[in-house]
């Protein structure tokens, strides 16, 4: 019971890379939905700019002594973009530096034709003891993605999002290390059959403004959080200073122990570090709002909550590096002999940016320092 419990804390730590929503077959699908005891346990996803609530599987939270996490559903990727629909924009609240100094305009300023290509290192540890079993687990995924820009008009730019190529593994306790890679031959195993399927494809085309909101995707639905932030960063819309704070609120639903839906609520929050060069250093942490108590429902949100170190280019107009890291653990999750303790790192880096067609004098950026 505790090996499988940790192969799906597993699976969702490999396959959830950046703003990616990748799969799981439809075998470990029904094997998550029901407990030993048969208690299913469901962590409900709020979608942007809609009034309906999307189930999905979350960390079984009963008396059975599995916690599984959340698994995403599978959004079939399509062959060729099709239209996007209007997100409602996010809310964020800015809390201007109270010391005098200079002051930053950020904005994004992506040109046609642009191409920025990035790597994304996410490694992530998860220990088990339940009683007087014990079981550990480790996951690694090295992804190349591409962000290429097909649009830009009135301050909006638009962009495809691609999975270019993947390296990932995977261990359980001492069984052997599962490994996939997209540049070799071999055929995927089940467990990466989903994210091998969308290498090379279009994950998702996307609509952002100048403060790095999304106003429109191609998904039908949105991406779980799960603390590692939105696609993009969002910045404020005004000048601001060293010191300065800005914030976006955040909420999920979670399933209490007598089946009931429970609202969480927490944000993240941003704080401008220093500006050296032209790059901006920004920190950000995710906080609770939302009291909560119960070890069961802690270990729902274990995942979301990170703090990190973001760097924003302000003349290129475009975030080139994040630096996020998980450390939390949970006692009496599963009964007061059991502890959950998750650990992980999320590195992603610019490698190349290029764009392939000459930009017009009207998607020339001037300078970002004010």
């Amino acid at each position: 019971m505790l090996k499988r419990t940790l192969a799906f804390c597993l699976f969702l730590s490999c396959l959830f890379l950046p703003n990616t929503i990748l799969g799981q077959s439809d075998q470990d699908k029904a094997e998550a939905k029901t407990s030993k005891k048969g208690k299913s346990s469901l962590l409900v996803q709020q979608d942007e700019g809609s009034s309906e609530t999307k189930k999905v599987p979350a960390k079984a939270v009963g008396t059975g002594a599995k916690v599984t996490p959340a698994v995403p559903a599978v959004s079939a990727v399509p062959e060729s973009p099709p239209a996007l629909r209007k997100v409602d924009r996010k809310e964020l609240t800015s809390n201007p530096s109270s010391t005098d100094g200079e002051t930053y305009l950020f904005q994004y300023k992506f040109t046609p034709g642009l191409s920025i290509r990035s790597e994304v290192v996410h490694l992530a540890k998860m220990d088990n003891k339940i009683d007087s079993s014990e079981q550990n687990s480790n996951s690694r995924t090295v992804s190349q993605k591409t962000w290429d820009v097909t649009k830009v008009e009135n301050g909006e730019m638009t962009f495809e999002y691609r999975i270019v190529e993947i390296d990932m593994s995977q261990r359980v306790g001492s069984e052997t290390e599962v490994r996939y890679s997209s540049k070799g031959n071999e055929a995927p195993p089940r467990q990466f059959q989903t994210a091998a399927e969308s290498v090379g494809k279009i994950i998702s085309t996307v609509t952002i403004d100048q403060q790095g909101m999304i106003i429109a995707r191609s998904d039908e639905t949105n991406p779980p959080n799960l603390g590692m932030g939105d696609i993009t960063l969002p910045v404020p819309a005004e000048p601001i200073g060293i010191g300065s704070t800005w914030e976006i609120p955040r909420e999920l639903r979670i399933r209490r122990d007598d089946g009931s839906l429970k609202t969480v609520r927490f944000r993240e929050l941003f704080r401008l570090d220093k500006v050296s060069a032209g790059v901006a250093s920004i920190t950000v942490r995710s906080e609770m709002l939302t009291p909560i108590t119960d070890p069961k429902e802690e270990a729902q949100v274990l995942q979301q909550l990170s703090n990190g170190t973001i760097k924003f280019d302000l003349d290129a107009g475009r975030m080139i590096s994040k630096e996020l890291a998980w450390d939390k653990a949970v006692v009496g999750f599963s009964g007061s002999g059991s502890v959950m303790d998750y650990s992980a790192r999320l590195d992603e880096n610019v490698v190349e940016a290029e764009t392939s067609v000459a930009s017009t004098p009207s998607n020339k950026s001037s300078s970002a320092k004010r």
